[in-house]
């Protein structure tokens, strides 16, 4: 199995545990279902408890979750012909609105090599109105989703390249020139209405 980029925090207060390979097929059986390689690999080092995203493991749920998701597409002719893997179901109160917002993780499985990471769920469209409507929003790729997670979440700042730095050290100049001719001009100005 590939080595995925994930971005996974060792965080003593709350770690990351993944599922057994038993339990990963275990889980594709019942399901009937082949899940993404990335996936595998994030439930390998996440499944059991995530501090950025959690999934969900239980069967019963993962069932009824499947269940939901094909209704509620269902009701907007959405995927309907696709092959769907919901891996997380979520319901929140939305104050704004006054009703609970409820939101769908998914994949489209119908192209098993680049599975597509979906979100469907309701989403405040208008905060003047009170506005909200039902989305259908694809993220594409699992691994960047999980990634801007933990980056939200630990708030990662990106390495400063070298290349950063040479940019900077040919910019800098190129700055203290521009600031001594608007200097100059000013002076030139000021000399000239003298």
């Amino acid at each position: 199995m590939n080595k995925y980029n994930f971005r996974f925090v060792d965080h003593p207060e709350d770690p990351n545990v993944g599922l057994a390979n038993e339990e990963i097929a275990f889980l594709q059986k019942e399901l009937n279902l082949q899940f993404p390689e990335n996936y595998i690999y994030y439930l390998q080092h996440a499944g059991k408890r995530s501090n950025i995203f959690p999934v969900e493991c239980d069967i019963v749920k993962l069932k009824k979750y499947q269940k939901q998701l094909k209704d509620a597409l269902k009701e907007r002719d959405i995927l309907s012909a696709e092959s769907l893997f919901c891996f997380q179901y979520n319901i929140e109160y939305e104050p704004l609105v006054g009703q609970d917002f409820e939101t769908f993780y998914f994949f489209n499985l119908s192209d098993p090599k680049s599975p597509d990471l979906y979100i469907f769920g309701a989403f405040i469209t208008n905060f003047d109105w009170l506005g909200y409507d039902k989305e259908l929003t694809n993220k594409e790729n699992f691994v960047d989703f999980i990634n801007y997670k933990t980056k939200e979440k630990f708030r990662i700042k990106e390495k400063i390249g070298i290349r950063d730095i040479l940019v900077w050290i040919i910019l800098i100049p190129v700055f203290i020139i521009i600031l001594i001719i608007i200097v100059f001009q000013n002076v030139k100005e000021k000399i000239k209405n003298l």
